[in-house]
């Protein structure tokens, strides 16, 4: 990073808030009075420069793709003709069950040009995740890779909606079912006329699915105006400049790699590079030499595997100046070693799909990263520790954040008391509870709402517990987090059995269950039988016994 630009960044750290937002404002293309799309800030502006490039996506046979910013913006802007074509109206659903691969981004883009609401859906779901999400969605369309193809048809008929498919075929059609419109045949079919529309910052662009530990998953609004709530963190954490390129090694199937290592540092001009394949730390190191790339982000379960192999095989590429991770927390072994093979901090971030991100380790900060702990407050945010009143707290609670200028999420779908809960006058509680050191530092302890982080992926232990709950065998059931070293937590089950069924059949049956209902990520690595669950007077179980208790 330049000496320029790191000065320019500290002396942005000593404004106040209000003129943190108004220099955001400032570096959009469109004044805010004519309306803010993110498909315009995020391709088309850009695209005036024909040559910028914007995304290059490699792919585990070798071969990779590199799409200019006037690309995408002609790519989507044939789609969402195609989809104006259909009859799809402002305001209506579109989502994608895709990978990491380059139709997610041209489907988002599609979708907030036309001003329609794009909705993300993990490719790892199972049919209950996939079909629970789509029923709350209501899509008119779906985008879906043929690898997803099946299991999108059993989703469809476990959620009873009926969506226009449009499906990226395989070699050979492979994929496309009887009804189902190609994906790039239908694009390649219109011509680009869908230029974007003017949406109000807080229009809702994005309808993208949180877990939580009662009742079903949420469905948490984010408006237009994301791109400028998370650009203080894209500025301020990975400090990017002309000439960087950004690996993005999270999915865009979760707001973290739609947004953050996605969207918005497209929204500020900057180019990214993608790997389509399962998770493989090799090609991931070969892809950021080859690439020279300058900074990564990804979960810290990411960093672990990263580190391991780079240690095996000559270190980090030396292109590399500076990484972030999020998703889960970043534990001190892994801060250390990390700074160890690069001479770099790996810097620690912390946000919600409510509120983007809003703590982290600053790039450039003048004290050193204490491994394992958050230095600040993302420039524009104003973070405090409450009790459940909202109340502030001098050295432990409840992580809240006073209402920003551009709250990232507009609401929840259909709970307007579920988002008003989460108030407490001017502040939004997170349910993650943290400490600060003497230094100001915090250090998070656990999440209130029993939400379970691992390998970066959020799991909701109701949702769990309702397929186990359905099994045969099982008379009742609790899920929690428990430590992991590779994944920082692992789901453990821990169930009471009627008897009627082996336990080595049942403990089968309980992780091939989840597995297959929601997804490879939230299956249960621990299943643990005891007689009966810790209780409170009033019915309640105990997750902090059960988490304590000795596995």
């Amino acid at each position: 990073m330049s000496e320029e630009f790191l000065a320019e960044l500290r002396a942005e750290r000593e404004l106040p808030v209000a003129d943190i937002w108004e220099a955001a404002v400032a570096r959009l293309d469109w004044p805010l009075s004519r309306g803010l799309n993110t498909a315009h800030e995020a391709a088309d502006r850009w695209g005036r420069d024909r040559a910028r490039l914007a995304y290059i996506l490699h792919h585990p046979d070798g071969s990779s793709e590199r799409w200019t910013f006037a690309e995408l913006a002609e790519a989507s802007s044939r789609l969402a003709t195609a989809w104006r074509k259909l009859g799809l109206q402002p305001g209506d659903r579109v989502a994608g069950v895709v990978g990491q691969q380059s139709e997610a981004y041209i489907g988002a883009l599609a979708a907030w040009r036309a001003g329609f609401v794009y909705m993300p859906l993990f490719a790892g779901f199972g049919t209950t995740a996939l079909g629970d999400r789509l029923a709350g969605g209501d899509p008119k369309v779906v985008i879906v890779d043929h690898h997803y193809r099946e299991a999108l048809d059993d989703a469809l008929s476990a959620g009873g909606v009926d969506p226009a498919v449009y499906t990226v075929a395989g070699p050979g059609g492979r994929g496309l079912r009887h009804g189902d419109r190609s994906f790039w045949a239908e694009l390649e079919s219109y011509d680009a006329l869908t230029s974007p529309v003017e949406t109000l910052p807080s229009d809702p662009a994005t309808l993208i699915y949180t877990s939580g530990t009662t009742g079903a998953p949420k469905g948490c609004l984010q408006a237009h105006q994301l791109i400028l709530t998370v650009q203080p963190y894209i500025r301020h954490v990975f400090g990017l400049e002309q000439g960087d390129l950004l690996f993005a090694g999270a999915s865009p199937g979760w707001s973290y790699g739609l947004y953050t290592v996605g969207i918005c540092p497209q929204a500020l001009g900057h180019p990214r590079v993608a790997y389509s394949g399962d998770f493989d730390p090799e090609a991931w190191l070969r892809i950021i030499d080859k690439e020279r790339v300058t900074f990564i982000g990804a979960a810290p379960s990411a960093y672990r595997r990263l580190a391991t192999t780079a240690e095996r095989h000559g270190g980090v590429p030396r292109s590399v100046r500076g990484a972030s991770s999020s998703g889960e927390p970043l534990d001190a072994p892994l801060a250390s070693a990390w700074r160890r093979l690069t001479g770099h901090d790996l810097q620690d971030g912390y946000g919600q799909s409510e509120l983007a991100m809003v703590l982290a380790n600053l790039t450039g900060a003048e004290e050193p990263v204490e491994p394992g702990a958050l230095a600040a407050a993302v420039p524009g945010f104003d973070v405090a520790l409450v009790d459940p009143a909202g109340v502030p707290q001098e050295r432990s609670g409840i992580i809240a954040v006073r209402r920003p200028q551009f709250q990232a999420s507009v609401g929840y779908q259909g709970r307007d008391d579920l988002w008003q809960a989460r108030w407490q006058g001017d502040y939004f509680l997170t349910g993650d509870l943290a400490e600060i050191d003497d230094a100001g530092r915090y250090h998070f302890v656990g999440r209130e709402d029993d939400l379970i982080v691992t390998s970066g992926y959020n799991v909701g232990p109701s949702e769990v517990e309702a397929i186990i709950l359905g099994l045969p065998g099982v008379a009742d059931t609790a899920v929690v987090a428990a430590p992991d070293p590779k994944r920082g937590s692992a789901v453990r089950a821990v169930v009471v059995a009627d008897g009627s069924v082996p336990r080595e059949r049942l403990t089968t049956d309980i992780q091939e269950a989840v597995r297959v209902g929601l997804g490879r990520h939230a299956w249960p690595r621990i299943v643990d039988f005891v007689e009966e669950l810790p209780r409170t007077e009033t019915g309640k179980i105990r997750r902090h016994a059960l988490r304590t208790q000795q596995q």
